[in-house]
């Protein structure tokens, strides 16, 4: 017979450690056998009757054929079979194909977007190994096969682990009085109206630690603090570090029986609280209570010396052995767990985070973590051994994005801690995109998913790192540092200082690279164990292999595997530990709480993800026979009785049983989804209040309808979703806090505690967006240049999806001009000759974008067509631009056809738009399109402060006395002139954008990398300052090879985003509009030795520590040179008598790329653009506008140098620009080496060194 005969059939092979090879295949083969009784059954038929996905990834196929030899010759025919094969392409990852023969043939077929060839090589090698065994010993053990190559295990056990370093052998409480003793009178931690610095610090904790040394506090004891986040808890903290004693923290908000079961599990020496607290707490039992804002206490601290204690004050000698602090963590078996850390561990932490991230004097830490939870102990300690300022959040503070990002702007936060889903709360909030101030954010506590990566480098501007530990390890073991061209899952990195991570299998042998395995760690950063729990203790704690005598490593239970660069990936959990919004979470603990209520017979709690991104607990319980069933409500009282918060289960489903598997056990999968919508439809919203409430519900929890009555837990609501409640509603107008919503719970609960948003500082009326408007400065400027503005403007060209057609764009570009007031700006011409400029926006409505927006037939264009096509529309756009008719946006849509994504250009008059505007349009724009497209009305995230008030912010501002103290200042930035620009004959009648050239510059990945990053980091510097250091030695390098004189510096006028906070309560990081702010810098690079600067000797970092501090000495990033040059009626006339500069440069920043992702900026059909009217006069000699934009191969600085042709020959501007690049050649060089960098005064605000001193002191350190 002729046809396909062969069959697929599924094999399960269970490995037993113990069993001989040989016992195994026996077993295999006995189960083959039986199985060969079903082998008519197709394998889609296997897989519809066993009800699964996927059967199984690996397919083995052994072809052995029967053959007979003799029907290939076909005696007489003269016909034969000389040769039989095939080809045949895997649909699965891993295809093993097995050829019996004189010997046998392996092939290992893969699937390439899956594996590598050296991936598949590797198991094909490991493979071979295993058959060598196997021929070796077949009686040999499972266990004891080998898989992995010696060069592998070293690898895996010792390259990728190899983090020792040498530590100081001190403790918490030595690094913390150190740099008090090194920096007393900088301030050490601020909190709402109070500060504390260094010395006052000291001084309390002093007396205080020496009260509780009296008390009985020391070494190897606990002092518990139940305190709420304030100066007394920091003070508190560091007091019992001081006495010796370990603190342990105690949240006064926890249920009193969790607070009474700590108390008495650990038996400290002491409990600190306040007044306000004590009342609240249970009764303690054995501890005293130390009531720290009692009178008598005060009295009691007070009269204690204010010096450093002593071991003899101690009573014993503080070594790093001896416990830091304790923190409990929830237990499986029913009860919470004491996790003792001791000094040593970390000291190694805090040291490691140091080096790696590097705090400076001029740092502030926010401090927001509640002080139960183990991050905390960073974000109090770190700051405070290191000089940098605390920013301690206000109690229930971390559960208010809005208030957080108040904070971090109004306290200049640049570091700071989210768990990940807190951080996708918090970029959801409109003014996070403010918060300009941040240099690192820490992520930790659970997965950080991919999206909030993505979202995060679309709204902040600040490096993200993602740290991954338990509390048994010192907070944090492992790090990665994400990037914004990442893709794919989020890696937790490597290993800290002094830390091994091991990824084992069952019997504790290492796994190769991508397998999946247990995570151990190793190291001195691992806690003693857990508090009065030996077994537990001596379960998790074991024995380390690959470690000295005596060694211990600590079993995680985190599933992980590594990557081929050494990184690792988490990839879940081996055990009923969950983690929700960041906190650990044993499901044994809430399934005894929930046991614990009477009448009850079976009790199963899990994590269910039943909308996507959000996990919640859910109860399924199943009443005793004859009981009646319980209420969800008195289930969920009952459980928040003895458990926090964050582990009371958000639906309680009562079941007649619970499903189990055919061996007896739970079955998961079949546990049925809570309805929450069963939950909800009470009595209808009485008022407009309770109507708001009730939609913002629905639309949080996804659920049709809810009633007033209706009880956000009762539907699935769970602190975050309250979080996002709290922001939704604040935006609608109503403020309430979290806290309210879990006291209130409903929407006629909250509508009567709510209040009305109040207006914003110095608002004597709501902000209304639409009317005249005050010209800013930068209007000014504009009108002052002269000659035809019509056609001045900026461009972008973006992907739009496949499918979008001509209506849908046109009705989200309609929902874009009405949202944001200025792209409905008119221009006025005023005064007798219209050299006057009035400005008014008009009402949301008025403009008309369908006209905006003009169709070009784009089908089968690509590559050079569409550029000339998008350029020639690109004109056509710009000249239909006309600021007096109010049209000052227009859009071309290049139409590819149903099937293939096109192109949108669109071209804005820079009247209304900057380059931080694209980066709130383009989302907005894209948002916009996808309801459009869904069917649903656009809602846009809402515009804090509007361009109109903004600009009548600045005329008010103008007229500040302190502004006019700055007219001395900028005199003598413009007085000395600028020999340099003056020379090139600039003549703006003649040289106009007519007369037009460029030179483009793009600076190689290997040079551009260093420059945005480690040459910054180094000098404590910014990539601008770093640019125009160079740009500065260019610029002078020129002159003198020119002969020209530049001993005065160069001249040059800076753009600025101008959305600096220079205006309390005015939130700009939703406004679109024309914010730049322009002003004049001298920079003087005072080149000792150019020879040195050249071979990027020190000299070279020495220029770019003299260009930093010039640009410091700028107040508020030269603002105030716009409001007293255009604003000012005194000011103005004298700084228009001044010699301007002739030269402008600009640094537009980093520019993502989506790689073709839709709505992502397409830089092969034009990317970014602008330009002006032919006739309109240049502003400058020389232009010059940088940025960087990422792309495929990293990340690329590239610059445009423009200038009239009439003033520099295109050979002058080259060799300036390639001597701006050798320039920054050296400065990258320069500051990747050895010993480089430092910092300058303007980092040492609260010290008076000069920039000798600043050097001296670092080189003796």
């Amino acid at each position: 017979m002729v046809g396909l005969f062969i069959n697929t059939l599924p094999v399960r092979v269970r490995l037993r450690p113990e069993e001989s090879l040989a016992g195994l295949f026996g077993r295999v083969q006995e189960q083959q056998t039986r199985l060969m009784d079903h082998q008519h059954l197709g394998l889609n038929e296997v897989q519809r009757l066993a009800g699964l996905g996927e059967l199984f990834d690996t397919l083995t196929v052994f072809e052995n054929y029967p053959l007979d030899p003799d029907a290939l010759d076909v005696s007489g025919t003269g016909l034969k079979v000389a040769e039989v094969g095939g080809s045949d392409a895997t649909h699965y990852p891993l295809s093993l194909v097995a050829v019996p023969g004189d010997e046998l043939e392996l092939r290992l077929d893969h699937r390439t977007d899956l594996f590598d060839g050296e991936a598949a090589r590797r198991i094909a090698g490991r493979l071979v190994r295993v058959l060598e065994a196997v021929a070796d010993d077949p009686d040999r053990p499972v266990a004891d096969v080998e898989v992995l190559e010696e060069a592998e295990r070293t690898r895996l056990l010792v390259e990728w682990n190899d983090t020792a370093r040498d530590v100081p052998r001190t403790t918490l409480t030595g690094l913390l009085e150190a740099q008090a003793a090194r920096t007393p009178e900088a301030v050490a931690v601020v909190f709402e109206d109070g500060a504390l610095t260094y010395g006052e610090l000291n001084d309390r904790a002093n007396r205080l630690a020496r009260l509780l040394a009296e008390r009985g506090a020391g070494p190897e004891r606990f002092v518990a603090l139940a305190v709420p986040r304030s100066l007394d808890l920091v003070v508190g903290l560091v007091a019992v570090l001081k006495s010796g004693a370990a603190y342990l923290p105690v949240d006064p908000d926890y249920p009193a029986e969790r607070i009474a079961f700590v108390l008495d599990d650990a038996r400290p020496a002491l409990l600190l609280t306040t007044t306000a607290v004590a009342g609240r707490l249970p009764g303690t039992g054995a501890t005293r209570q130390l009531v720290l804002d009692a009178p008598e206490t005060r009295e009691a601290v007070a009269s204690r010396p204010g010096h450093d204690l002593s071991d003899a004050d101690r009573g014993a000698p503080l070594l790093p052995e001896h416990p830091a602090y304790v923190i409990y963590t929830s237990g499986s078996t029913g009860r919470p767990k004491g996790v003792v850390v001791p000094h040593e561990g970390i000291v190694n932490r805090l040291l490691w985070m140091q080096a790696e991230y590097g705090l400076a004097g001029d740092d502030r830490v926010l401090q927001k973590t509640p002080s139960g939870f183990d991050v905390s102990v960073w974000e109090f300690f770190w700051p405070l051994a290191e000089g940098a300022r605390l920013v301690v959040a206000r109690p229930e503070g971390h559960k208010d994005p809005a208030y957080l990002a108040g904070l971090i702007r109004s306290e200049g936060v640049t570091t700071l801690h989210f768990v990940p889903s807190m951080l996708q709360v918090f970029l959801l909030e409109p003014a996070a995109a403010g918060c300009d101030s941040l240099r690192r954010v820490i992520c930790s506590g659970e997965a950080l998913p991919a999206e909030v990566r993505e979202r995060f480098f679309r709204t902040l501007d600040a490096p993200l790192h993602n740290l991954y530990g338990p509390t048994e390890a010192s907070v944090d073991v492992t790090s990665w540092e994400c990037r914004a061209d990442d893709t794919g899952p989020v890696p937790i990195g490597g290993p800290v200082w002094n830390t091994q991570v091991y990824v084992l299998d069952a019997a504790l042998r290492p796994v190769p690279v991508g397998v999946p395995g247990e995570l151990y760690l190793a190291g001195v950063q691992l806690a003693r164990g857990y508090l009065n729990r030996a077994a537990l203790t001596a379960d998790r704690f074991v024995a380390n292999p690959f470690g000295a005598p005596g060694a211990r490593m600590y079993r995680t239970g985190d599933v992980v595997r590594w990557r081929e660069d050494g990184a690792l990936d988490y990839v879940g959990r081996a055990d009923d530990q969950v983690k929700i919004r960041g906190l650990r979470v044993e499901l044994g603990e809430i399934e005894t709480a929930v046991a614990s209520h009477p009448h009850l017979a079976q009790v199963a709690v899990v994590v269910r993800e039943d909308r996507p991104g959000v996990k919640q607990l859910v109860a399924y319980v199943v009443p005793e026979a004859g009981a009646p069933a319980p209420e969800a409500a008195g289930l969920r009282e009952h459980v928040a009785a003895g458990l926090p918060e964050h582990m009371v289960p958000a639906a309680f489903v009562v079941l007649d049983a619970l499903p189990v598997t055919p061996n007896g056990k739970l079955d998961r999968r079949a546990l049925p989804a809570p309805d929450f919508g069963a939950a909800a439809g009470g009595r209808s919203a009485a008022n407009p209040r309770e109507e708001l409430l009730c939609g913002l519900f629905a639309q949080l929890l996804g659920l049709p309808v809810v009633g007033a009555e209706d009880s956000f837990f009762d539907l699935g609501g769970d602190s975050i979703v309250s979080i996002q409640l709290v922001s939704r509603a604040r935006r609608e107008g109503l403020v309430f806090t979290p806290r309210q919503v879990f006291e209130h719970r409903t929407p006629a609960g909250l509508a009567a505690v709510a209040r009305d948003a109040e207006a914003a500082p110095g608002q004597g009326q709501p902000d209304v967006g639409v009317g005249p408007v005050e010209p800013t400065p930068i209007v000014h400027w504009l009108r002052e240049r002269g000659g035809p503005v019509d056609g001045f403007h900026q461009s972008v060209v973006v992907r739009t999806p496949a499918g979008a057609e001509g209506g849908s764009l046109s009705a989200a570009l309609q929902a874009v001009v009405d949202h944001h007031d200025a792209l409905r700006l008119r221009l006025t011409r005023t005064g007798q000759d219209g050299t006057e400029w009035a400005l008014e926006v008009s009402e949301a409505g008025s403009v008309d974008a369908l006209s905006c927006v003009t169709r070009v037939d784009a089908a089968g264009l690509d590559g050079e067509a569409l550029r000339a096509v998008v350029a020639r529309e690109a004109e056509a756009a710009r000249d239909r631009l006309s600021p007096e008719s109010g049209v000052m946006v227009q859009a071309v849509w290049f139409d590819a056809g149903p099937q293939t994504a096109g192109r949108l250009l669109l071209v804005l008059h820079h009247l209304v738009v900057d380059g931080v505007s694209w980066r709130i349009l383009l989302p907005d724009l894209a948002a916009a399109w996808e309801a459009v497209a869904a069917g649903r009305r656009p809602e846009l995230e809402p515009v804090g402060t509007s361009f109109r008030r903004w600009s009548q912010e600045l005329a008010a501002l103008a007229q500040n006395p302190a502004r006019l103290e700055e007219l001395p200042l900028w005199t003598g930035v413009l007085e000395p002139g600028d020999p340099v620009g003056e020379a090139c004959g600039f003549d703006p009648s003649r040289d106009t954008a007519s007369t037009a050239r460029a030179v483009e510059v793009e600076v190689p990945g290997d040079l551009t990398e260093p420059l945005l990053t480690t040459v910054p980091a180094v000098f404590h510097a910014g990539v601008d300052d770093v640019l125009l250091a160079a740009f500065a030695l260019a610029v002078t390098d020129w002159g003198h090879r020119k002969g020209l004189r530049t001993d005065g510096g160069v001249l040059v006028d800076l753009e600025g985003h101008g959305r600096h906070d220079v205006v309390e309560g005015v939130d700009l990081s939703r406004t679109v509009g024309w914010f730049t702010s322009l002003y004049p810098v001298r920079l003087d690079p005072q080149v000792q030795d150019w020879q040195e600067v050249w071979a990027a000797g020190p000299e070279t970092g020495q220029v770019l520590k003299r260009v930093k501090e010039q640009l410091r000495a700028l107040p508020d990033h030269g603002i105030g040179y716009g409001l007293l040059r255009h604003l000012g009626p005194q000011s103005g006339p004298l700084l228009a008598a001044l010699p301007v500069p002739r030269i402008g440069f600009n640094y537009l920043g980093r520019l993502g790329s989506d790689g073709g992702a839709e709505w992502s900026v397409d830089a092969e059909a034009g990317g970014f653009g602008g330009g002006g009217d032919a006739g309109m006069p240049f502003a400058h000699a020389l232009e010059v506008n940088a940025l960087t934009v990422d792309g495929p191969a990293g990340p690329r600085l590239r610059a445009s140098w423009v200038w009239p042709g009439a003033v520099f020959s295109e050979e002058d501007v080259r060799g300036l620009a390639d001597t701006w690049v050798r320039a920054l050649r050296a400065l990258a060089e320069h500051g990747t080496r050895p010993g480089a960098g430092g910092h300058t005064p303007s980092d040492l605000a609260l010290v008076s060194l000069s920039q000798d001193e600043i050097d001296e002191f670092e080189d003796e350190l």
